[in-house]
Protein backbone atom coordinates (compact mmCIF):
# COMPACT_ATOMS: atom_id res chain seq x y z
CA UNK A 1 0.00 0.00 0.00
CA UNK A 2 1.39 3.12 -0.86
CA UNK A 3 1.71 6.29 1.67
CA UNK A 4 3.18 9.57 1.62
CA UNK A 5 6.37 10.82 3.64
CA UNK A 6 7.56 14.15 5.20
CA UNK A 7 11.08 13.70 5.93
CA UNK A 8 12.73 16.40 8.48
CA UNK A 9 15.54 17.94 6.91
CA UNK A 10 17.87 16.90 9.66
CA UNK A 11 16.97 12.99 9.48
CA UNK A 12 16.76 12.77 5.61
CA UNK A 13 20.69 13.61 5.56
CA UNK A 14 21.54 10.81 7.78
CA UNK A 15 19.74 8.32 5.48
CA UNK A 16 21.22 6.53 2.89
CA UNK A 17 19.06 5.60 -0.06
CA UNK A 18 15.87 7.50 0.98
CA UNK A 19 17.70 10.84 1.75
CA UNK A 20 17.04 12.40 -1.46
CA UNK A 21 12.98 11.97 -1.24
CA UNK A 22 11.47 15.14 0.32
CA UNK A 23 7.88 13.91 0.17
CA UNK A 24 5.89 11.11 -1.76
CA UNK A 25 2.44 10.69 -1.72
CA UNK A 26 0.31 7.98 -4.04
CA UNK A 27 -3.09 9.54 -2.87
CA UNK A 28 -3.78 7.04 -0.67
CA UNK A 29 -5.02 8.68 2.09
CA UNK A 30 -8.54 10.80 2.10
CA UNK A 31 -10.21 12.33 5.10
CA UNK A 32 -13.60 14.82 4.02
CA UNK A 33 -13.31 13.54 0.21
CA UNK A 34 -9.38 15.50 0.38
CA UNK A 35 -6.31 13.56 0.41
CA UNK A 36 -4.68 14.47 3.38
CA UNK A 37 -1.34 14.92 2.13
CA UNK A 38 -2.86 17.60 -0.69
CA UNK A 39 -4.91 20.52 -0.34
CA UNK A 40 -2.90 22.38 1.15
CA UNK A 41 -3.16 26.68 1.85
CA UNK A 42 -2.07 27.33 -1.21
CA UNK A 43 -4.81 25.30 -3.19
CA UNK A 44 -7.28 27.53 -4.80
CA UNK A 45 -8.74 24.92 -6.69
CA UNK A 46 -12.20 24.58 -5.78
CA UNK A 47 -12.95 21.20 -3.58
CA UNK A 48 -15.17 20.07 -6.01
CA UNK A 49 -12.54 19.69 -8.72
CA UNK A 50 -10.74 17.55 -6.24
CA UNK A 51 -11.93 13.95 -6.67
CA UNK A 52 -10.89 9.94 -5.27
CA UNK A 53 -10.47 7.93 -8.56
CA UNK A 54 -10.09 4.06 -7.43
CA UNK A 55 -10.38 2.75 -11.00
CA UNK A 56 -7.35 2.44 -13.82
CA UNK A 57 -4.74 3.59 -10.59
CA UNK A 58 -1.21 3.55 -11.58
CA UNK A 59 -0.21 2.04 -8.38
CA UNK A 60 -1.80 1.34 -4.97
CA UNK A 61 -5.75 1.77 -4.17
CA UNK A 62 -6.68 5.70 -5.60
CA UNK A 63 -5.61 8.24 -7.72
CA UNK A 64 -6.64 11.92 -8.18
CA UNK A 65 -8.88 13.73 -10.47
CA UNK A 66 -8.23 17.29 -11.24
CA UNK A 67 -11.25 19.43 -12.71
CA UNK A 68 -10.47 22.70 -13.93
CA UNK A 69 -12.13 22.69 -17.62
CA UNK A 70 -11.57 26.54 -18.35
CA UNK A 71 -8.30 28.49 -19.32
CA UNK A 72 -6.65 30.49 -16.72
CA UNK A 73 -4.73 27.67 -14.61
CA UNK A 74 -5.65 27.13 -10.77
CA UNK A 75 -3.13 25.23 -7.70
CA UNK A 76 -3.44 21.75 -5.92
CA UNK A 77 -1.03 22.09 -3.66
CA UNK A 78 0.80 20.10 -1.27
CA UNK A 79 1.00 20.79 2.32
CA UNK A 80 3.89 22.03 4.03
CA UNK A 81 7.49 20.61 2.82
CA UNK A 82 10.77 22.34 3.90
CA UNK A 83 12.18 23.68 1.11
CA UNK A 84 16.30 25.29 1.35
CA UNK A 85 17.24 28.53 -0.73
CA UNK A 86 19.05 27.74 -4.21
CA UNK A 87 18.19 23.43 -3.81
CA UNK A 88 16.65 22.12 -6.84
CA UNK A 89 14.28 20.22 -6.28
CA UNK A 90 12.79 17.20 -9.00
CA UNK A 91 8.99 16.31 -9.12
CA UNK A 92 7.77 13.16 -10.78
CA UNK A 93 4.40 12.07 -11.18
CA UNK A 94 2.23 9.81 -13.14
CA UNK A 95 -0.37 11.23 -14.99
CA UNK A 96 -3.84 10.79 -17.90
CA UNK A 97 -7.01 11.84 -19.13
CA UNK A 98 -6.58 15.81 -21.05
CA UNK A 99 -6.00 18.93 -20.16
CA UNK A 100 -2.55 20.90 -19.28
CA UNK A 101 -0.79 20.71 -16.33
CA UNK A 102 2.54 22.54 -14.90
CA UNK A 103 5.01 22.84 -11.71
CA UNK A 104 5.17 25.86 -9.10
CA UNK A 105 6.17 26.13 -6.06
CA UNK A 106 5.78 28.39 -2.77
CA UNK A 107 8.61 29.38 -0.70
CA UNK A 108 8.20 33.45 0.61
CA UNK A 109 10.63 34.76 -1.66
CA UNK A 110 10.45 38.32 -1.80
CA UNK A 111 9.57 38.49 -5.08
CA UNK A 112 6.32 37.32 -7.40
CA UNK A 113 4.12 37.02 -4.13
CA UNK A 114 6.39 34.51 -2.67
CA UNK A 115 5.98 31.79 -6.06
CA UNK A 116 8.35 30.66 -8.15
CA UNK A 117 7.94 30.71 -12.06
CA UNK A 118 6.05 28.17 -13.19
CA UNK A 119 7.05 25.34 -15.24
CA UNK A 120 5.93 25.36 -19.24
CA UNK A 121 2.64 23.21 -19.48
CA UNK A 122 2.85 19.79 -19.98
CA UNK A 123 0.03 18.94 -22.48
CA UNK A 124 -1.65 15.66 -21.58
CA UNK A 125 -4.04 13.92 -24.26
CA UNK A 126 -4.94 10.40 -23.96
CA UNK A 127 -6.01 7.91 -21.21
CA UNK A 128 -2.92 6.03 -20.91
CA UNK A 129 -0.89 6.68 -18.23
CA UNK A 130 2.35 9.16 -19.13
CA UNK A 131 5.50 9.70 -16.47
CA UNK A 132 6.34 13.44 -16.12
CA UNK A 133 9.44 14.98 -14.13
CA UNK A 134 9.54 18.50 -14.04
CA UNK A 135 12.45 20.48 -12.43
CA UNK A 136 12.05 23.73 -9.62
CA UNK A 137 14.27 26.08 -7.38
CA UNK A 138 13.68 27.36 -4.19
CA UNK A 139 14.82 30.58 -3.89
CA UNK A 140 13.76 30.90 -0.13
CA UNK A 141 14.56 28.63 2.62
CA UNK A 142 10.88 27.91 4.63
CA UNK A 143 9.73 25.50 6.90
CA UNK A 144 5.78 25.95 5.08
CA UNK A 145 7.08 25.25 1.51
CA UNK A 146 4.30 23.93 -1.12
CA UNK A 147 4.93 22.06 -4.01
CA UNK A 148 1.87 23.15 -6.91
CA UNK A 149 0.54 21.25 -9.34
CA UNK A 150 -0.89 24.09 -11.82
CA UNK A 151 -3.86 22.49 -13.83
CA UNK A 152 -6.00 24.38 -16.79
CA UNK A 153 -8.72 23.59 -19.95
CA UNK A 154 -9.02 19.66 -18.88
CA UNK A 155 -11.51 17.68 -20.85
CA UNK A 156 -14.46 15.69 -19.63
CA UNK A 157 -14.49 12.62 -18.76
CA UNK A 158 -11.07 12.18 -17.10
CA UNK A 159 -9.89 15.64 -17.10
CA UNK A 160 -6.39 14.79 -15.53
CA UNK A 161 -5.49 11.86 -12.98
CA UNK A 162 -2.48 12.06 -10.93
CA UNK A 163 -0.86 9.53 -9.47
CA UNK A 164 2.05 8.53 -7.55
CA UNK A 165 4.15 12.13 -6.92
CA UNK A 166 7.70 11.70 -5.72
CA UNK A 167 9.49 14.98 -4.85
CA UNK A 168 13.27 14.66 -4.60
CA UNK A 169 16.40 16.80 -4.15
CA UNK A 170 17.69 17.50 -7.61
CA UNK A 171 21.20 16.89 -8.70
CA UNK A 172 23.72 19.38 -7.87
CA UNK A 173 25.04 20.65 -11.43
CA UNK A 174 27.80 22.43 -11.50
CA UNK A 175 27.84 26.57 -12.05
CA UNK A 176 27.67 27.11 -15.71
CA UNK A 177 29.62 30.49 -17.13
CA UNK A 178 27.45 31.69 -19.82
CA UNK A 179 26.99 34.77 -21.74
CA UNK A 180 23.43 37.44 -21.36
CA UNK A 181 23.06 35.97 -25.27
CA UNK A 182 22.78 32.74 -24.50
CA UNK A 183 20.44 33.45 -21.37
CA UNK A 184 18.07 35.78 -23.01
CA UNK A 185 17.51 33.56 -26.37
CA UNK A 186 14.93 31.45 -26.58
CA UNK A 187 12.51 29.81 -28.83
CA UNK A 188 9.58 29.27 -26.14
CA UNK A 189 6.42 30.66 -26.74
CA UNK A 190 6.46 32.49 -23.86
CA UNK A 191 9.63 34.35 -24.15
CA UNK A 192 11.13 32.20 -21.33
CA UNK A 193 15.02 31.22 -20.76
CA UNK A 194 16.36 28.23 -21.76
CA UNK A 195 18.16 28.38 -18.83
CA UNK A 196 15.13 28.94 -16.70
CA UNK A 197 15.72 27.48 -13.16
CA UNK A 198 19.68 27.35 -13.69
CA UNK A 199 21.98 29.27 -11.33
CA UNK A 200 25.12 30.52 -14.08
CA UNK A 201 28.00 32.66 -13.93
CA UNK A 202 27.95 35.37 -15.92
CA UNK A 203 28.56 39.18 -16.28
CA UNK A 204 28.40 42.58 -18.06
CA UNK A 205 28.74 46.86 -18.40
CA UNK A 206 25.95 47.96 -16.49
CA UNK A 207 24.10 50.25 -18.40
CA UNK A 208 20.95 51.68 -16.16
CA UNK A 209 20.44 51.71 -12.14
CA UNK A 210 16.98 50.98 -10.69
CA UNK A 211 15.70 51.18 -7.35
CA UNK A 212 15.48 47.41 -7.22
CA UNK A 213 18.39 46.15 -9.28
CA UNK A 214 20.41 47.29 -12.60
CA UNK A 215 20.60 46.23 -16.22
CA UNK A 216 23.81 44.61 -17.59
CA UNK A 217 24.66 44.25 -21.28
CA UNK A 218 27.50 42.37 -23.41
CA UNK A 219 27.72 43.97 -26.37
CA UNK A 220 24.60 45.48 -28.65
CA UNK A 221 22.13 43.89 -30.85
CA UNK A 222 19.24 41.15 -29.79
CA UNK A 223 19.22 39.23 -27.05
CA UNK A 224 22.27 40.98 -25.35
CA UNK A 225 20.72 42.73 -21.86
CA UNK A 226 19.38 41.73 -19.14
CA UNK A 227 17.64 42.91 -15.63
CA UNK A 228 19.38 41.93 -12.60
CA UNK A 229 17.38 42.06 -9.48
CA UNK A 230 19.75 42.94 -6.61
CA UNK A 231 19.03 45.83 -3.47
CA UNK A 232 22.60 44.95 -1.94
CA UNK A 233 24.78 45.32 -4.80
CA UNK A 234 24.60 48.88 -6.84
CA UNK A 235 27.21 49.42 -9.29
CA UNK A 236 27.63 52.33 -11.21
CA UNK A 237 26.86 52.85 -15.39
CA UNK A 238 29.96 51.62 -17.25
CA UNK A 239 30.88 49.38 -14.48
CA UNK A 240 32.36 45.61 -15.81
CA UNK A 241 30.33 43.43 -13.17
CA UNK A 242 30.54 39.55 -12.59
CA UNK A 243 28.61 37.56 -10.50
CA UNK A 244 27.01 34.08 -10.40
CA UNK A 245 22.82 34.13 -10.05
CA UNK A 246 19.80 32.41 -10.80
CA UNK A 247 17.99 32.93 -13.98
CA UNK A 248 13.96 33.39 -13.02
CA UNK A 249 10.98 34.72 -14.98
CA UNK A 250 8.74 37.81 -13.40
CA UNK A 251 5.72 38.38 -15.07
CA UNK A 252 7.03 37.97 -18.23
CA UNK A 253 10.77 39.40 -18.08
CA UNK A 254 13.82 37.11 -17.73
CA UNK A 255 15.54 38.66 -14.93
CA UNK A 256 18.81 37.12 -13.12
CA UNK A 257 18.21 36.90 -8.91
CA UNK A 258 19.83 35.64 -5.91
CA UNK A 259 23.26 37.06 -6.87
CA UNK A 260 26.43 36.19 -5.17
CA UNK A 261 30.09 36.23 -5.86
CA UNK A 262 29.65 39.61 -6.82
CA UNK A 263 32.39 41.49 -8.18
CA UNK A 264 33.49 44.89 -10.34
CA UNK A 265 36.17 44.29 -12.50
CA UNK A 266 36.29 47.65 -14.02
CA UNK A 267 34.48 50.89 -14.47
CA UNK A 268 33.90 53.66 -16.86
CA UNK A 269 33.98 51.32 -19.61
CA UNK A 270 32.07 52.63 -22.94
CA UNK A 271 28.16 51.41 -23.48
CA UNK A 272 27.26 50.26 -26.41
CA UNK A 273 23.67 51.27 -28.07
CA UNK A 274 21.74 49.28 -30.72
CA UNK A 275 20.09 51.53 -33.76
CA UNK A 276 16.08 50.21 -33.81
CA UNK A 277 13.02 51.23 -35.41
CA UNK A 278 10.48 52.35 -33.30
CA UNK A 279 8.45 48.98 -33.95
CA UNK A 280 11.36 46.95 -33.05
CA UNK A 281 11.16 48.63 -29.40
CA UNK A 282 8.29 46.10 -29.23
CA UNK A 283 10.12 42.86 -29.88
CA UNK A 284 11.29 40.11 -27.15
CA UNK A 285 14.67 40.48 -28.58
CA UNK A 286 15.63 43.87 -27.38
CA UNK A 287 14.45 43.23 -23.98
CA UNK A 288 16.85 44.93 -21.71
CA UNK A 289 18.93 45.80 -24.62
CA UNK A 290 19.75 49.81 -24.45
CA UNK A 291 18.26 51.46 -28.13
CA UNK A 292 18.02 54.21 -30.00
CA UNK A 293 15.33 55.56 -31.89
CA UNK A 294 15.94 58.26 -34.58
CA UNK A 295 14.15 60.87 -35.78
CA UNK A 296 10.60 59.43 -33.86
CA UNK A 297 7.66 62.13 -33.88
CA UNK A 298 6.15 62.17 -31.04
CA UNK A 299 2.44 60.81 -31.16
CA UNK A 300 0.91 60.96 -27.78
CA UNK A 301 2.51 63.48 -25.02
CA UNK A 302 0.90 61.63 -22.63
CA UNK A 303 0.03 58.25 -22.56
CA UNK A 304 -0.39 57.82 -18.63
CA UNK A 305 1.92 57.06 -16.12
CA UNK A 306 4.59 59.24 -17.22
CA UNK A 307 4.65 58.13 -20.34
CA UNK A 308 5.12 59.04 -24.35
CA UNK A 309 4.36 57.64 -27.29
CA UNK A 310 6.88 57.91 -30.55
CA UNK A 311 7.28 56.99 -33.76
CA UNK A 312 9.48 56.68 -36.48
CA UNK A 313 7.26 55.77 -39.15
CA UNK A 314 7.68 51.98 -38.64
CA UNK A 315 5.05 51.80 -35.84
CA UNK A 316 4.44 53.28 -31.81
CA UNK A 317 6.21 52.78 -28.63
CA UNK A 318 6.42 54.28 -25.20
CA UNK A 319 9.03 56.02 -23.51
CA UNK A 320 8.56 55.59 -19.60
CA UNK A 321 9.85 58.28 -16.89
CA UNK A 322 10.78 55.05 -14.56
CA UNK A 323 14.38 56.54 -14.21
CA UNK A 324 14.38 60.46 -16.24
CA UNK A 325 11.22 62.93 -16.44
CA UNK A 326 10.30 64.34 -19.79
CA UNK A 327 7.96 66.52 -20.97
CA UNK A 328 7.74 65.66 -25.08
CA UNK A 329 5.74 68.16 -27.00
CA UNK A 330 3.42 67.01 -29.29
CA UNK A 331 4.51 66.02 -33.27
CA UNK A 332 7.82 66.84 -32.24
CA UNK A 333 11.02 64.47 -33.35
CA UNK A 334 12.98 63.34 -31.20
CA UNK A 335 16.29 60.72 -30.68
CA UNK A 336 15.38 58.55 -27.47
CA UNK A 337 18.00 56.19 -26.12
CA UNK A 338 18.25 53.61 -23.08
CA UNK A 339 17.36 50.10 -22.16
CA UNK A 340 14.38 48.51 -22.98
CA UNK A 341 11.54 47.48 -20.24
CA UNK A 342 8.99 44.83 -20.23
CA UNK A 343 6.31 45.37 -18.02
CA UNK A 344 2.27 45.33 -18.02
CA UNK A 345 2.52 43.83 -21.18
CA UNK A 346 4.20 46.10 -22.70
CA UNK A 347 7.81 46.90 -23.91
CA UNK A 348 8.89 50.59 -23.09
CA UNK A 349 12.28 52.68 -23.53
CA UNK A 350 13.83 54.10 -20.26
CA UNK A 351 15.81 57.29 -20.87
CA UNK A 352 18.26 57.70 -18.36
CA UNK A 353 19.21 61.07 -18.28
CA UNK A 354 18.89 64.13 -20.05
CA UNK A 355 21.13 63.35 -23.15
CA UNK A 356 19.22 60.21 -23.96
CA UNK A 357 16.21 62.10 -25.13
CA UNK A 358 17.34 64.89 -28.14
CA UNK A 359 15.14 66.86 -30.48
CA UNK A 360 15.66 65.41 -33.62
CA UNK A 361 16.05 67.55 -37.19
CA UNK A 362 17.58 65.10 -38.92
CA UNK A 363 20.66 65.71 -39.04
CA UNK A 364 20.86 66.50 -35.34
CA UNK A 365 24.23 67.73 -35.02
CA UNK A 366 25.92 70.86 -36.10
CA UNK A 367 29.09 68.74 -37.09
CA UNK A 368 27.07 66.59 -39.83
CA UNK A 369 24.67 69.66 -40.55
CA UNK A 370 26.20 69.04 -44.06
CA UNK A 371 26.42 65.61 -44.41
CA UNK A 372 24.67 64.30 -47.30
CA UNK A 373 23.29 60.75 -48.71
CA UNK A 374 22.77 59.29 -51.90
CA UNK A 375 20.89 57.14 -53.72
CA UNK A 376 18.88 56.01 -50.94
CA UNK A 377 17.07 53.61 -51.73
CA UNK A 378 20.68 51.92 -52.99
CA UNK A 379 21.05 48.72 -55.19
CA UNK A 380 25.09 48.54 -54.90
CA UNK A 381 27.00 52.03 -53.42
CA UNK A 382 26.12 54.76 -51.34
CA UNK A 383 28.24 58.34 -51.01
CA UNK A 384 28.25 60.78 -48.41
CA UNK A 385 29.27 63.65 -48.99
CA UNK A 386 29.68 66.65 -46.44
CA UNK A 387 32.00 65.09 -43.57
CA UNK A 388 34.53 67.56 -42.35
CA UNK A 389 36.41 65.33 -39.75
CA UNK A 390 37.61 61.99 -39.32
CA UNK A 391 34.31 60.31 -38.98
CA UNK A 392 33.30 56.67 -37.64
CA UNK A 393 30.46 54.96 -39.65
CA UNK A 394 28.46 51.87 -38.42
CA UNK A 395 26.01 50.05 -40.26
CA UNK A 396 23.87 48.04 -38.60
CA UNK A 397 20.07 45.97 -39.84
CA UNK A 398 16.55 45.88 -39.02
CA UNK A 399 17.46 44.09 -36.01
CA UNK A 400 20.17 46.14 -34.73
CA UNK A 401 23.19 43.89 -35.52
CA UNK A 402 26.32 45.50 -37.05
CA UNK A 403 26.81 44.53 -40.22
CA UNK A 404 29.24 46.98 -41.65
CA UNK A 405 31.87 49.28 -40.09
CA UNK A 406 34.61 52.11 -41.21
CA UNK A 407 36.28 55.12 -41.08
CA UNK A 408 35.54 58.18 -43.46
CA UNK A 409 38.28 60.62 -44.13
CA UNK A 410 37.18 62.65 -47.13
CA UNK A 411 34.77 65.39 -47.31
CA UNK A 412 33.52 62.99 -50.22
CA UNK A 413 33.19 59.00 -49.21
CA UNK A 414 31.72 55.61 -50.88
CA UNK A 415 30.66 52.72 -49.17
CA UNK A 416 29.73 49.34 -51.23
CA UNK A 417 26.64 47.77 -50.09
CA UNK A 418 26.33 45.65 -52.77
CA UNK A 419 26.95 42.05 -50.93
CA UNK A 420 24.48 43.22 -47.98
CA UNK A 421 21.14 41.59 -48.53
CA UNK A 422 18.08 43.88 -49.66
CA UNK A 423 16.31 45.17 -45.86
CA UNK A 424 16.43 48.32 -44.22
CA UNK A 425 19.50 49.54 -42.20
CA UNK A 426 20.72 51.98 -39.96
CA UNK A 427 23.37 54.02 -40.84
CA UNK A 428 25.42 55.46 -37.74
CA UNK A 429 28.37 58.25 -38.08
CA UNK A 430 30.24 59.51 -35.12
CA UNK A 431 33.01 61.43 -34.37
CA UNK A 432 34.57 64.28 -31.51
CA UNK A 433 31.47 63.48 -29.58
CA UNK A 434 28.88 64.24 -32.05
CA UNK A 435 26.29 61.53 -33.66
CA UNK A 436 24.06 61.20 -36.85
CA UNK A 437 22.17 58.70 -37.35
CA UNK A 438 19.22 58.20 -41.23
CA UNK A 439 17.79 54.86 -42.53
CA UNK A 440 19.03 53.24 -45.73
CA UNK A 441 17.59 50.88 -48.06
CA UNK A 442 19.12 48.53 -49.75
CA UNK A 443 16.76 47.19 -52.79
CA UNK A 444 17.82 44.05 -54.97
Amino acid sequence: MKHFTLIAFAALMALPMQAKIVFESGFEDWSNNLPTDWFGTRTNLAAAGVAQVSDDVNGGSFAVRLTRDVTGHQRFSTQDVAVVDGQAYEVNFWVRGEGQIRLGLYDGRPTGSGYATYTPYTNVSGNTWTEVTLNITAANSAADGQFILSVQNTVAPEHLVVDDVTISLGSVNPTETVSIQEIQETNNPDGSSLLLGSTVNTGGIVTANLPNGFYIQNGNGPWSGIFVFSTLNVPARGDSVTFSAAVEEFFGTTQLTQVNDFTVVSSGNPQLVTNVSTAQVNTEDMESVVVRVSDATCTNPNAGFGQFVVNDGSGTCLVDDVIYAFNATLNTAYNVTGPVQYAFEEYRILPRDASDVEISTGLNESAFAGVQLYPNPSIDLITLTGIQDRTEFMLSDAVGREVLTGILVNERNTISVQDLPAGLYVITLRNAGAQWSTRLAVQR
